[in-house]
């Protein structure tokens, strides 16, 4: 018993130095993202930190996609001021991806839960 509980907090320590590995090389490149980027960035994260909990849309099995275009919308209604397909195509994508990264996250650390 002793030993497959070593081998899961030797697991849990490897996924820790792991997570906090890609979490320091995602910052770095957020880091390259142009000046407005990487405001928007922020505000979509702000967004995201907000709808991280347990049984939340953005963790489901098949994401809404609605929820998603909606969080978008809301980003694009504060930063622009004047019709922007591209800026409002930047955010969606942006907004995806910050699902993707999170839902990585969550489903990487459920599975040593």
């Amino acid at each position: 018993m002793d030993n497959i509980f070593n081998e899961r907090m030797g697991m849990l320590r490897l996924q820790a130095v792991d997570e906090r590995e890609l979490e320091e090389d995602r910052e770095y490149l957020l880091q390259m993202y142009p000046a407005k980027a990487r405001i928007i960035m922020v505000m979509v994260q702000d967004e995201c930190d907000r709808m991280e909990y347990e049984g939340s849309p953005m963790l489901m099995t098949y994401p809404d996609k609605e929820t998603m275009l909606g969080i978008a919308r809301k980003i694009y209604n504060k930063v622009s001021y004047e019709e922007n397909p591209e800026l409002r195509y930047l955010i969606e994508v942006l907004v995806c991806n910050e699902y993707q990264v999170r839902r990585s996250r969550y489903k990487r650390r459920r599975h040593f839960f």
